[in-house]
């Protein structure tokens, strides 16, 4: 899949990119290594070294730089410059044209966004949303749906990629759909269910909103269960980005706020 926009691109979990090995990722057929120098500071360095096209995913981080599992080229992150060969004499030097394509990377409350496209990225940060007030949660995978798949079941039946244990979530619209802030928000009945039930295809005033609010621009949604009068119960922030082959990866964090005891019923806790 080809990314039609610029956009930022959360894809990796902050604790998952260290310097002690590369995280290879891949965002649109786009292969992405990941890892930190010797500041801490998260790189993002195209996932493929220019001498040979080994992955740089499969090598080393040396002093902060990452090296190919290959040849042993070894390249600057926040650059992209060639910094060691090998095979180089004593007298020689790295030419300046041997270098990595890098993208602009940032970390932000958790996750690891890379900016994918030719302009500028923009002032405000991804992610600025997450906040979490509760024990924080968080997980990654991969689902086998196209990206655009992905987000039409995000939209129209979120039940079928994730879920609250003990909440029966229905196909139930509360109100039309809606955009703002650039995201389509929708609201969907939801009641406290028991394992192995399902929930009431139609009351009058269901327990629970179950709100997805899925960004029109990137892979970012997010996810909250709401009691009635729209406390917050949970949150959760799931970034999606196209892979290959009919694959799309996710990271997500999540957290309970404190109401959620007090809403839900004894069995649930």
């Amino acid at each position: 899949m080809a990314i039609r926009e610029d956009a930022w691109w959360p894809l990796a979990l902050a604790e998952d990119v260290t310097s002690d090995k590369p995280l290879g990722v891949v965002c649109a057929d786009m292969p992405i290594a990941l890892f930190r120098n010797a500041e801490g500071i998260v790189c993002a360095v195209e996932d493929r070294c220019p001498h040979r096209r080994a992955p740089l995913s499969l090598g080393k981080i040396i002093a902060g730089n990452i090296r190919c599992p290959y040849h042993g080229w070894t390249f600057d992150g926040a650059s992209g410059a060639c910094t060691a060969i090998p095979n180089l004499r004593a007298d020689e030097r790295v030419p300046p044209r041997y270098r990595v394509e890098t993208s602009p990377v940032v970390e932000t409350n958790g996750f690891v966004s890379v900016w994918i496209g030719a302009n500028t990225p923009p002032a405000h940060l991804p992610i600025a949303h997450y906040d979490p007030r509760g024990a924080d949660i968080a997980g990654s995978g991969s689902v086998s749906l196209g990206f655009e798949d992905y987000r039409a079941v995000m939209v129209d039946g979120p039940e079928r990629l994730l879920a609250f244990e003990g909440v029966g979530i229905t196909d139930f619209f509360l109100g039309n759909p809606k955009v703002r802030d650039g995201a389509l928000v929708v609201d969907r009945g939801a009641a406290w269910t028991p394992p192995g039930k399902r929930p009431p295809a139609f009351v009058p005033d269901y327990d629970l909103i179950v709100r997805t609010e899925t960004n029109l621009s990137g892979g970012v949604a997010r996810v909250r269960l709401l009691d009635t009068i729209e406390t917050p119960l949970a949150d959760i922030t799931i970034s999606a980005s196209p892979c290959t082959r009919g694959i799309t990866n996710l990271c997500w964090r999540g957290y309970l706020h404190p109401a959620i005891a007090e809403c839900a019923p004894l069995r649930w806790s």
